[in-house]
Parts: C-alpha cells; structure tokens; sequence
C-alpha cells in the first residue's frame, strides 16, 4: 500500500481544467451577470445621453522642402529669391509653438465664452450668443482659474449685466477684466435660459489650445503636415485651425519681407551717395564744355577715350568687390554689434563663396527662427552653433583670396590706364581735361544703372514674397463626434458589469473558510474523488431503496460501483469511512452505502465506532444498548450486540452501546482484531462508521483493519484547513487506502445550477417518468 502511493506521488498532479472552473465558479450565476450587464448598460446610455460631444477638426498643410533654383525659368521661382529650404520637425514646433497659440487666442478673443445653462450639462453659445465681448486689454485679466460670471442681456435697453452691473453696447467701458467692447450680434436671438460668462486668462487659453492640438506628419517621405484639434464645438474648432494656419504663413512671410527690406535698404543707401556723385560729374561736364566751347573730339582721343573708360569701370567694379568683401568679412567676424543680417552680395561672381555666404545666412536665420520655440542650450541650436563656426574659416578664406585676385587686377587696369594716359597727354590739354571729366560721368552712370536695377529686382521679390506652404485642406469637423465613443463606452460597460460580479463571486469565495468546489479539494491534495453525493433536502436518514431513482440515490449506486475500483472486492470487504469534524455526513454515507449493497442482497454489517458521538442506532430507530462497548469490555457476546435493521433482511447493525469514558483504551485491548475477524466471516461487507480524524486518533486505530478508507467532506461545511491534514494522511498512509466522497453539493448561484458531473435520472411520480434532465455542464 505504501508502494502504491508513492507511485501516485511521483505522478504529476493533474490540473483542474480552467475552463470547467470557470464554468462552475461562474455560469451559475448568469441571471446576475445579465442584470450587472443591463445596469451597465443602461448606465453607459444615460452616459452617453448628457456627455458632452468633442469632435475632431483636421486639416493638412504642404510645406515645401526644396531649395530655389537659381537656374528656374518659373517666373515665380525666380522672384522668391530669399526663400529657404524648410525641416519638417523645425515647422511641427513652430506650429505648436506659444507664439501662434497667443497670435490665435488674440484674434479670435477667446477670453471670454458665454455658456447657456441646461438641465444636464450647459452649452457653449460660440456664434449662437446674443452678443460677443472683445477683450481689449487681457493682460489684466488676472484670475489664476476660469472665473463664472453671471450675465444678462437687456435687447430693450440695449445694455447687459455682468455681475449685477450694467455696461452699455458698441462702447468701450472698463470692467474689472480691464477695457472691453461689448458688441451685439446681428439676428442672434435672446435665448431663453439663463447664460453666464466664463473668462480665462491669456496663458489659460494658450495651454487649452496647445494641448487640443495634434500636429504630425502624413508620413517620413512626405512633406504634408496634418493638424488635428479637437473641440465641442465645431465652429470654434475650425475657427482656431485655420486662424493657426493664417498665422503660421503670415509669419513665414515676415521672415522673408526682413530680408528684402534690409536688401532694399542698402541699395536705397547706395543710390543715394551714386546719384549725388553723378549729379556733381555731369555739373563737372557741362561747366568744362561750356568754358572750354568744345563740341567734338577727335577718333584717336575716343579710341584713348573708349580704353580708360573700360578700364576705369573695371576698377569701380573691383572697388565695388572690395567693398561688398569687406562688409562681408564684418558680418562673418562679427565685428559690426548688432548686425545679424548678410549684406547684399552683388558684384561678387565666386559660386563658391556666395554659396557659403547663402548657407552661413540660412543657419543664422534658422537660429532665429527656433529662438522662438526652443532654449538656447539645447540640441538643435548647438549644432546650428556649430555648423556657423565651421562655415565662417571656409568664407573668411575665400574673401582674402577674393581680395587678392581683385587687388591684383586693379594694380593692372591702373597700369593701363597710366600708359593710356601718357598717350593722352599728346592730345591738346582741353580734350584731354574733357574725357578726364566725360570718363567720370559714364563710370557714375554706369554704376547708378546697376543700381536701379537691382533696386527693381528686390522690389519685385518683396511684392511677390509668398509662404513656403500651402493649405492641402482646409480645416473641417468630423460629422460625427470622436468622443465618447458608443461602442466604446457600451463595450466598457458591458465589461465592468461582467467584472464586477466575477470580482463579486470571487471575493465571497476567497473569504470563504470553507470547502466550496471540487477545484478546491483537487488544489490541495492529490487523493482521489469517487463520489460527490448531492444535497438532499428531504432530511431523509435513507435516501436509496428498491425502486427509487432519484439523483442522489443514482449517485449512490455510483458510489457502490466505485468500490471495486478502490479495493473492495473478494476478501477485501472491509471498509472505514471518518471525516475531519462532525457534521460532514459520514454517518449518513455509511448508512445509505450499506442500504445500496444490501439491495445486491450482499449481507452488509454496519458497525457504530463513533463511540462518542454515535449517530446509526437513532437513524434506524435501533437500541443501542448493548453494542461495541459492551462486546469490547467483555460483557456482551457478538451474536448479542448484532442487530437486523427493520425493513431490509440484508443489513445489519453493531450499535455503540454504552458511550465509554475512555474509547480509544476500548479500541486497543485486543477484542477489536477478534471482532473483525468474525465480522469478515459471516458478511460480504463491514462497513465501520468512526469517529472524525481530525479530532480524535480513533480512525487512525481502525484504520489498520481496514481495506480502504472513504474520507467524507461536506460542501460548506468542511474548513479548507484540514486539506492539509487529508493530503498528509493520503501520502503517510496512515488512513489506509484513502478515497474522498464530496458530500451535501449544493446549487451553485441564482440559476439553480447544480455542481455534477453530467449525471442521468428519471424521477418517478405514480410509476411513470415525470422529467429527464441531462446536466451537460462537465465541471
């Protein structure tokens, strides 16, 4: 016996099958689950009625991301001669930056919002409010949360009251918010509920829309930008969109117009000092052609003439270079406080340093850009930092070498222009004083030319300066509201009724002490389960006879089945049943398990050892005096103490007899061994009803006479703490071939579902079959 038990050890404990559990623990209770679902349900709709709609507004933006082509015949193209080429992230910040949200704030005024009371929930009266409040000065808006004010409108007297003080319409008056207009709206009608006005400060409302907002890519490849916003009201949400989108290009076109006007400015400066020097030549000329009466000159002085003047223009160009070099180098070296914008590059012909030179401004004017929206110390301006520092050594370089060339060249025109003017010198001294003074004049004309239409050129670009973006979509609301989500919402609900009763059952389970389930057995101990006998609510001591077939009499015969498989068979027939307490029902197991062995007409003895507590002689309605005591002390013989039970020539019964005060001493005196001796002789079966092992060691003494064990546990009545102690006597042995009989299973939940194993019955009423139930439920 105590090799077949270790062998069951070594066997891995089968599982409880999780999907039965649930079924058990659950389904019984589905009737409570439907109502949990319903209120759910019915909660989530009332939700859903009164919660307050948001709906979503999108709109897209294409920025373009391309440098301009110099080379580009689009007419467009080439008028956008400062545009820059655009960073995708760089535009997402911008656009999500305080600045516009404050641009948008201030012109939308969304300061102040008049709501109309309701019975629920209040509503935002956006372009359904009688009148709209134009804040003028919001920076004395001071309260650090929304302030409600009451507000009353007078069409009649054409004023409104807020706070119980009345301010006049289309006036400007000082209220505690500062200076406000109150403007009437045309053909908006007085409503009839009651409205108040709830004011929020300038960075209230900021945060408000900057936390709405929700600007992303369309994808890596792309350079569309989407902008979500969300809102709960409509209107008001695509209001903010677009004026966001407005603002976001009227400063990208600032951007552009700074560097066109500081261009327009230097021309300006430039045509200035060159037309006064012209002015001043052409004096010059007129003056010495006047005194001097000279009308033409000779071809060879216009040949000298037409060389000194080519010469003389190529030297202004090279002053122009040096000097358009120098206020280069100044912008590069810093050396100029204050001036952050590129002086204008015109005369300059290297690609290679107006390249540099376009891309140090690039830097730098992205530097101002994101001073906007991020900190100086941060990642993206020090790497704009540090791309400056390295293009700066490349263009100083490149000037000096400019510089040179130039320098160079000039030495050579004035060394030409000393040999043509020794030639000159053979020409009389008047003509030679007249091309001196016409040379002078076509330099100078030549240079305010070049002016003139560089002036033309920036005007141009700064009348066609457009945004780097466009609008794709403009903003438009969803038509129908993001949130709450019905679905969503009737789905949570749906869940947390399911969740609230499981967690329900699942707590009064927990807290439960006692043994509940099957589950709760098989968790705890591997010893095996032969019956479960189902709770019998007719109080009957018998429950099984010829001819009854109701569902626990089934489950005996079940038992009665079972036996042959635990042992019990050929010389085998004896058999122990205890439990842990009293209570568990092991008195009635023994009595109506020998009643269904003695309906094999097997002779089936059933012995009374509960000394203490003896329950079989009073089921039976037997005497009880004598019995085992009396056999065990001497007293008595055993065809004495043997009893036939009333009704059933085929079961017999050993009362207790007198309740000893010392029955375990009883137990060991040595009769016991004789007494199951001729117990085993003269019955098929000897079933010994004993006292519970968890309180006293009689069944531990018995145990050894036996050859098997049926350890009975009653539902709700068994502590789940002698589980243990059941496991512990399966593995020692100490019990015998230990074997559980689950007793007094009750329905489980609200439904009436009972706890079986797919059982079968036919209850009789009048010999005819009333009812066929088949539980299909396997737990």
């Amino acid at each position: 016996m105590q090799q077949t038990n270790s062998h069951k050890r070594v066997q891995p404990q089968e599982q409880v099958d999780l999907l039965a559990l649930i079924r058990y623990r659950y389904l019984a209770y589905w009737p409570l689950f439907l109502l949990a679902i319903a209120i759910a349900l019915g909660g989530a709709y009332a939700y859903l009625r009164y919660a307050t709609p948001v709906y979503k507004i999108s709109a897209s933006l294409l920025v373009k991301d391309e440098s301009k082509d110099l080379n580009d015949t689009n007419i467009l193209n080439s008028l956008d001669l400062f545009g820059s080429k655009k960073n995708i992230e760089n535009e997402i910040q911008i656009l999500t930056s305080r600045t516009l949200a404050r641009d948008v704030v201030r012109n939308l005024n969304l300061y102040g919002e008049i709501f109309q009371q309701g019975n629920i929930r209040d509503i935002i009266a956006y372009k359904d409010a009688p009148v709209q409040m134009k804040f003028l000065e919001p920076w004395n808006i001071r309260n650090s949360a929304p302030e409600i004010v009451s507000l009353q409108y007078d069409s009649a007297h054409r004023k409104i009251t807020l706070n119980n003080r009345a301010y006049p319409l289309n006036d400007t008056v000082a209220t505690p918010w500062g200076k406000m207009v109150i403007v009437p709206r045309p053909g908006v009608e007085v409503p009839e509920k009651s409205c108040y006005l709830r004011i929020t400060n300038e960075k209230q409302t900021m945060a408000a829309i900057q936390s709405r907002l929700k600007v992303t890519p369309i994808s890596k490849l792309a350079t569309v930008i989407k902008l979500e916003y969300s809102d709960v009201v409509p209107a008001r949400g695509e209001d903010v969109l677009n004026n966001l989108i407005a603002e976001y290009n009227k400063a990208a076109v600032a951007d552009k117009n700074r560097l066109a006007a500081s261009t327009m400015a230097f021309v300006e400066e430039r045509l200035r000092i060159v037309t006064d020097e012209l002015s001043q030549v052409e004096k010059d000329v007129e003056r010495f052609k006047s005194s001097a009466g000279i009308v033409d000159m000779s071809e060879q002085s216009k040949l000298f003439l037409t060389s000194v003047q080519e010469n003389d223009t190529k030297i202004s160009e090279a002053n122009m270079q040096l000097s358009v070099l120098d206020a280069v180098e100044r912008y590069v070296s810093g050396k100029e406080a204050g001036v952050n914008v590129v002086p204008a590059t015109m005369g300059i012909s290297d690609p290679v340093l107006l390249e540099l030179v376009s891309k140090l401004y690039e830097t730098e004017l992205e530097k101002e850009r994101l001073k906007k929206t991020t900190a100086e110390n941060s990642p993206v301006m020090q790497s704009l930092n540090k791309q400056a520092e390295m293009l700066k050594p490349g263009i100083l370089e490149n000037i000096r070498s400019q510089r040179a060339n130039i320098m160079a060249g000039r030495e050579r025109l004035e060394a030409a222009n000393g040999r043509f003017m020794g030639m000159l010198r053979t020409v009389p001294g008047k003509e030679r004083g007249l091309l001196e003074v016409s040379r002078q004049q076509v330099i100078k004309n030549n240079i305010y030319t070049f002016l003139l239409q560089k002036r033309e050129e920036t005007a141009l670009a700064y009348a066609a300066a457009i945004s780097d973006s466009r609008i794709v979509d403009a903003a438009e609301s969803a038509s129908a509201p993001f949130s709450p989500r019905r679905m969503m919402v009737m789905g949570i609900a749906a869940l947390a009724g399911i969740v609230a009763v499981a967690g329900f059952i699942t707590l009064k389970d927990m807290l439960n002490r006692e043994v509940t389930s099957r589950a709760d057995i098989e968790k705890v101990t591997s010893a095996p389960i032969v019956a479960e006998i189902l709770f019998d609510e007719s109080k009957e001591p018998v429950v099984i006879a010829d001819g009854r077939r109701s569902l626990v009499a089934e489950q005996f015969r079940s038992l009665r089945t079972s036996l042959s498989y635990i042992g019990l068979n050929g010389d085998n027939k004896t058999l122990l049943v205890t439990s842990s307490i009293s209570g568990e029902g092991k008195s009635f197991i023994s009595l109506n398990l020998a009643t269904s062995l003695s309906l094999l007409r097997k002779k089936v003895v059933l012995l009374e050892f509960d000394l203490r507590k003896p329950m079989l002689s009073n089921m039976l309605g037997v005497q009880r005096d004598p019995g085992i005591t009396n056999y065990l002390v001497g007293k008595s013989s055993l065809s004495d103490v043997i009893r036939a039970v009333p009704g059933n020539e085929y079961l017999f019964l050993l009362p207790a007899g007198v309740i000893p005060p010392n029955p375990t001493e009883l137990i060991l005196n040595g009769r016991l061994e004789e007494m199951i001796r001729h117990l085993r002789a003269m019955f098929d079966y000897v079933i010994i009803d004993t006292a519970p092992v968890g309180l006293v060691t009689d069944a531990r003494l018995l145990a050894p006479h036996t050859d098997a064990c049926l350890y009975v546990m009653r539902h709700q009545v068994t502590p789940r703490l002698y589980l243990k102690l059941i496991d512990e006597l399966y593995r020692n042995g100490e019990a015998g071939k230990l074997n559980l009989v689950y007793n007094g299973v009750k329905p489980r939940g609200v439904a009436g579902y009972g706890y079986g194993h797919g059982y079968g019955y036919v209850d009789e009423q009048n010999g005819k079959p009333k009812k066929f139930i088949r539980n299909i439920f396997n737990i």
